[in-house]
């Protein structure tokens, strides 16, 4: 099973949704200081270990954002298998704030 496509959306330095075909056999990140790299890593990180932990709101979602949008973000990442038989696979991870603000 392969990633497909991961999805960002006011996920740390990800301001509004932004979509990252993962197409090759390889994937190699690189940018300037400040561009994304280590909250792709991050989401990644969340993304697998959510079911394993709890994650902190304030630490993943975006610091710029507008208060209408505050305390919503999610991490999508689609998994395609070459398998025959068997299909595209979409898994979601959602953060929002709960009536306590974590």
């Amino acid at each position: 099973m392969k990633i497909k496509t991961i999805k960002l959306t006011n996920y740390k330095a990800f301001y509004g949704t932004y979509e990252i075909p993962v197409g090759g056999k390889n994937l190699f990140i690189y940018g300037e200081n400040g561009s994304g790299k280590s909250s792709l890593y991050y989401a990644l990180k969340d993304f697998f270990q959510s079911s394993m932990e709890n994650i902190d709101l304030k630490e993943v979602e975006n610091i710029f954002i507008k208060d209408t949008v505050k305390g919503k973000c999610s991490i999508k990442i689609t998994f395609n298998t070459k398998i025959p038989g068997t299909r595209k696979q979409t898994k979601t991870f959602e953060c929002t704030a709960t009536s306590n603000g974590k």
